[in-house]
């Protein structure tokens, strides 16, 4: 009973006559160009930079606005509403910034792990 045999699923390149091709002994012009295939680099994930540009907006963002809101609401001359506001969305900035950063180093550390295990 051979069974996780029979489940494998192999691939094997062609050239243009239909004839199989080893891997090892393929012609340069075969060859994928471009860095992204080098073997000792890797490219860098643009979704992951967004959110860590995203985390160090919300992060800066969120203790400006709590830093500007606390040092202006006690005085008559500024205008009520908006600082009152940037006071209520500020600990959540910076709550959301703090929780992007942590999910992020999570993240890095099960690339780093599954990495490692290859």
């Amino acid at each position: 009973m051979e069974q996780a045999e029979a489940n494998q699923i192999r691939f094997r390149e062609i050239d243009q006559d239909g004839n199989p091709v080893d891997p090892a002994v393929a012609r340069p012009q075969d060859q994928p160009r471009g860095g992204l295939d080098r073997p000792g680099r890797r490219s860098a994930n643009p979704f992951i930079i967004i959110l860590w540009v995203l985390a160090a907006i919300l992060l800066t963002g969120g203790i400006w606005a709590f830093l500007e809101a606390s040092e202006t609401l006690g005085s008559g001359s500024n205008p009520m509403p908006l600082y009152f506001v940037l006071m209520n969305i500020a600990p959540w900035a910076v709550l959301s910034g703090a929780l992007t950063v942590l999910a992020l180093l999570f993240w890095h550390a099960a690339q780093w792990q599954q990495r490692r295990n290859q």
